[in-house]
């Protein structure tokens, strides 16, 4: 630990020292001063972090509310919606491919188009068309103008489908290689190039409302990974995903405090989700969560009120702020299992999951993109998923045969993907839930003017760009406006490519 917090603060010094605008003649070499930092090391920094459990993006997605027991505080689905651009990151990217360079280490730069091609796919499914072409030009193009959303994701999955052979190559040419600064796979290269075509499958089924679109071409894309393994091999078990273990030691914790006075008696799951996994007689809602306080009370007989599905019930994300703290004061209400997660470590951070990819696959079959068989994949998808929660195998199977949670074709089939999906997104994988439902409405999550305010629709569609854009970039920026939404707007409500059928 010691020597990653040395290397953090080298790592800061330089990003100083690359910034200086000082000429090259008023700089003096200090031997005692390191001039160049490991590009493993700036890997390292730029591997992606998703948002521990029970934070605020999961509550937007009706997985857990949180409560304060003062009642000071009321749920707002509309907050939180102001975009940024990656372009720090972007110049992270950038600095580690020089550094690469010039220390022959040529695999960060392959995987720099993975990290570049994310970067850049975040920010436009998020506010919409953005710069890329004339992005970190600096003082030569200190106003860029923006690209179109399309051109974005075209570019982006060029750039994946390239870093994906080059490291196969590069795997091929150098077996045995171990890549230095890997948080998730322990330097196994394989797993990275797996885990590159697996997020191009999530971006492809991301734009299934452009499909049809041949520039873009979706559904050639899905089908040149499906079947072709060997060139595009993808996740094969949960020992694939691409997840942060937590540990009980500083700079490896998890976000929550179980030392927390405040934290613990304030978060409740929802009932949204607690109502499906119920419908669902869902075993995964005995390792997530506890009985509530009222039906342990009202029964000593502990095995069988943690066995009961009448046991758990969750807070109303549409119900006034008061009566949930009422609610939550009385025991009325379910929290997350205390054994699993009220520590420092809780369950992984989650970027992409095997259940993740097989959902996904399950859906392109669906739609009849492959010619893979949905069921299979769906079967993987909830099998994967439960194992990952510890469910016994013989509930999984139960499970899987009854009538109320198997596959089936037609639209209850994708509805059932979707809702499974959702179920299996809990408390993982930050925006994923938001961006599915988002593309298709799917599940049914209920609004009120408790949590989205009178006038408003339901959630927002997109982030709003950066304000300081106005004021730097106004004519490009405006002119994005128009082109996309035909006002100088930055709406939130406005639908971006992606979205529009």
């Amino acid at each position: 630990m010691k020597n990653i917090i040395i290397k953090s603060a080298l790592f800061l010094i330089l990003v100083g020292t690359f910034n200086s605008c000082l000429d090259y003649e008023d700089l003096r070499e200090n031997p005692n001063s390191p001039n160049a930092v490991p590009p493993s090391l700036i890997f390292t920094n730029l591997t992606p972090r998703v948002s521990s459990s029970f934070t605020g993006g999961y509550s937007r997605m009706q997985y857990h509310i949180y409560i304060p027991t003062d009642g000071t505080s009321k749920v707002n689905f509309r907050g939180g919606f102001g975009g940024g651009f990656n372009y720090g990151t972007i110049r992270n990217i950038d600095k580690m491919n020089e550094e690469a360079e010039a220390s022959n280490a040529p695999v960060y730069k392959i995987l720099g188009k993975f990290f570049k091609a994310r970067s850049f796919i975040e920010m436009t499914r998020r506010m919409g068309d953005v710069p890329l072409t004339e992005a970190n030009k600096g003082a030569e193009i200190p106003r860029p103008k923006y690209d179109t959303s399309k051109s974005v994701y075209i570019q982006s999955l060029n750039w994946l489908d390239e870093a994906n052979k080059e490291l196969g190559e590069f795997i091929s040419a150098n077996p045995g290689f171990l890549l230095d600064g890997d948080l998730y796979f322990k330097g196994n290269l394989k797993k990275w190039q797996k885990l590159i075509n697996s997020y191009t499958l999530r971006i492809l089924i991301s734009l299934h409302k452009k499909a049809n679109d041949a520039d873009v071409n979706v559904k050639s894309r899905f089908n040149a990974i499906i079947n072709n393994p060997s060139t595009y091999p993808i996740l094969t078990s949960l020992a694939d995903n691409a997840q942060f273990e937590y540990k009980n030691e500083d700079g490896f914790r998890q976000s929550y405090n179980p030392n927390s006075a405040v934290s613990k008696p304030s978060i409740n799951y929802a009932k949204y989700y607690i109502d499906m996994l119920k419908s669902y007689q869902d075993p995964r809602l005995f390792s997530v969560a506890d009985p509530t306080q009222e039906a342990v009370d009202a029964n000593p007989d502990l095995v069988a009120v943690t066995a009961n599905f009448d046991s758990y019930s969750g807070a109303d994300a549409t119900a006034n702020p008061a009566d949930n703290v009422t609610g939550n004061l009385n025991g009325k209400f379910s929290k997350p299992n205390d054994e699993k997660y009220w520590n420092f470590v809780g369950q992984p951070g989650v970027l992409l999951s095997y259940w993740e990819q097989e959902f996904t696959i399950a859906e392109a079959a669906h739609r009849g993109w492959i010619s893979e068989n949905a069921k299979t994949h769906y079967d993987n998808a909830i099998t994967a998923s439960m194992e990952w929660y510890g469910v016994d195998s013989s509930k999984i199977t139960a499970y899987l045969t009854n009538v109320n949670s198997s596959y089936v074709a037609g639209t209850i089939g994708l509805n059932r993907i979707l809702e499974q999906k959702y179920l299996a997104f809990a408390e993982n994988s930050g925006t994923e839930a938001f961006f599915n439902f988002r593309r298709t409405g799917i599940p049914n999550l209920p609004f009120s003017s408790f949590n989205i305010g009178d006038q408003d629709p339901g959630y927002p569609v997109r982030w709003s760009y950066p304000s300081s854009e106005l004021s730097n970039n106004e004519v490009n920026y405006k002119a994005a406006l128009v082109s996309q939404f035909g006002e100088e707007s930055d709406d939130v409500d406005f639908l971006i490519w992606e979205l529009k059928d």
